[in-house]
């Protein structure tokens, strides 16, 4: 790390999370102190950031344990936004925090991005929970088994702050983030705009000829814009750089922040995706058509994406509130209201897919 400079190791850089975060950074008020460095598997997306963007690349995957080790060591604050259940990647993350806390006497931080699926149930669709979990709450989220989706990472994340000491840890766990991304990064098409939920759903649905729906529909997720978690990031590591040792913010054992801003049932949502796909008349009906058992992992990724889509995770998150003055924007009516452009975006991107295989 330059005396002058501040080091961040991004990964996920051309994701929709991680380039939602790039963006922010790119024109932060300090930006030119920042030193920036992105692991990108893509060697075109590798040039234009280099030379569009001024972002520092290097080549790689996560699955390049001893190259990841070596970037983390090289930098002051790691932001994490790949492969959240990836125990490999995160054992090198953390290899590399601690030889640069032993070779530095620095203490680096890292913000870790997990996801508020550690608290789903089994619903599929049938009923709405009633629990409700708190990031405040450290000793519920404690109690969930360590088997539980994204636990096995977090707890060696939060061990590396609370036991062994060489890092500070902060895990952002994002509820289902809506939003077509906007900016440089994607005029430039070096990254991902769109959210996960959404596309899986337009495509079964162009697939099957209607919106389908497990149960009943009446599951509970929060959900939070990526402008508002991009929002989220930026201001941790304006906290983290106003006062490197600071205890400002939360971390280690207590360093969880959902971000969440209202919740929705996903019958709610999947209606707000029928309705134009029925317009564009590319669906059948715009009213919901249950699946048969054991049918919707046809059109829905697979088995386990479909059960996973059709449970309750319902959070509030109340952390970054408190410790970081971070409020979000946009309600979960946005969410509804924007889904419209970004179904109309969804199909295009299908078609013109499809039309390229076609050709001659």
């Amino acid at each position: 790390m330059t005396t002058n400079k501040v080091s961040i190791f991004l990964t996920g850089a051309t994701g929709y999370i991680g380039g939602s975060i790039l963006q922010r950074l790119l024109v932060h008020p300090n930006a030119n102190n920042f030193e920036i460095t992105a692991l990108v598997r893509s060697g075109e997306k590798a040039e234009v950031l280099e030379s569009q963007f001024g972002v520092k690349t290097v080549l790689g995957s996560l699955q390049d344990s001893d190259k990841l080790t070596q970037l983390v060591a090289d930098a002051h604050i790691t932001i994490n936004t790949a492969e959240c259940d990836n125990v490999e990647a995160i054992t090198a993350i953390l290899l590399g925090l601690k030889q640069h806390h032993e070779k530095t006497g620095d203490v680096p931080h890292i913000i870790h991005t997990s996801g508020t699926g550690e608290f789903i149930d089994d619903a599929r669709g049938e009923f709405a929970s009633e629990t409700v979990y708190s990031d405040l709450d450290i000793p519920t989220i404690e109690a969930l088994p360590p088997s539980a989706p994204h636990r096995p990472v977090d707890l060696l994340v939060v061990a590396a702050d609370a036991e062994d000491r060489y890092a500070r840890t902060h895990i952002v766990m994002p509820s289902v983030v809506y939003g077509v991304a906007k900016g440089p990064l994607v005029d430039a098409g070096v990254m991902n705009p769109h959210t996960i939920i959404v596309p899986i759903f337009v495509r079964g649905a162009l697939k099957r000829g209607n919106v389908g729906v497990m149960g009943k529909g009446i599951t509970r997720w929060g959900n939070v814009h990526i402008d508002d978690l991009a929002d989220l990031y930026i201001r941790m590591v304006d906290v983290i750089l106003e006062d490197p040792a600071t205890e400002k913010i939360s971390h280690g054992r207590e360093g969880y922040f959902f971000a969440d801003n209202g919740e929705l049932s996903m019958r709610s949502v999947l209606e707000a995706i029928a309705d134009p796909l029925f317009t564009l008349g590319r669906i059948s009906t715009r009213e919901l058509v249950p699946y048969a058992p054991g049918e919707a992992g046809q059109y829905l990724v697979d088995e386990v994406h479909a059960g996973f889509l059709f449970t309750n995770s319902r959070t509030k998150g109340r952390r970054a509130r408190r410790d970081l003055g971070c409020v979000p924007k946009h309600t979960a009516q946005d969410f509804l209201d924007g889904l419209r452009e970004e179904v109309e975006v969804l199909v295009r991107k299908e078609d013109d897919a499809k039309a390229s295989t076609e050709e001659p």
